[in-house]
């Protein structure tokens, strides 16, 4: 939590509790037994609560399986907002985006494991994808905001957003790819170097 978060109320952190021991249950058996050999039954019995509490949370057990850090999109879009207007808007992307890497790189086994899932079970990769574009939206109207223009009609929200992207997803695969050998920090900022000096040659 950084200090512009608002404070997190006890009941708060104890759905929070749940709804993360539901996703790491159903996604840890979609890893080790495959899709097909999971129920919404035997991940809340894993965990100790009812099936409607399962339900309370996830409307499928596939977005159970592929959920992203609840507060991820939230805090780098605040970033992206609240950043100094002299910085660039891309090295603005680069540094909230690298916050909410230390994340994944702290909780690299749920990733593999979700990459584990992802391969076995191809079917999933629209809802995957889905919920990835939603946090895509999210992230071009921040920008947009702090442009102060409007997404619909301007270019720019969504080809920075796109952009960034697209490196953030290099590193992550390259890190992944590679057995992590090299800090995910690093690899990020590799690529946003060549982002830049992609952009510096277009220039010229």
């Amino acid at each position: 939590m950084t200090p512009s978060d608002p404070p997190v109320s006890l009941r708060e952190r104890k759905k929070r509790a749940t709804r993360d021991a539901l996703a790491t249950a159903a996604l840890r058996m979609a890893a080790e037994r495959g899709l097909d050999q999971v129920t919404v039954e035997a991940v809340t019995a894993e965990v100790g609560v009812s099936v409607r509490t399962f339900f309370n949370y996830f409307g499928h057990l596939e977005d159970a399986i592929l959920v992203a850090a609840p507060d991820s999109t939230a805090r780098t879009c605040r970033a992206i907002v609240g950043a100094p207007p002299e910085r660039s808007t891309l090295s603005v992307l680069r540094e909230a985006i690298a916050e909410e890497l230390t994340h994944i790189e702290d909780g690299h086994d749920r990733w593999e494991l979700q990459c584990t899932v992802l391969g076995n079970s191809p079917s999933l990769f629209p809802r995957f994808l889905a919920a990835r574009g939603a946090d895509e939206q999210a992230l071009i109207a921040a920008v947009a905001e702090r442009l102060d223009v409007d997404a619909r009609t301007d270019l720019r929200p969504r080809l920075l957003v796109h952009t960034a992207l697209a490196a953030v997803r290099s590193a992550v695969e390259l890190w992944t790819a590679t057995g992590r050998t090299r800090p995910l920090r690093a690899l990020h900022d590799e690529a946003f170097a060549e982002l830049a000096a992609v952009a510096g040659a277009l220039r010229d």
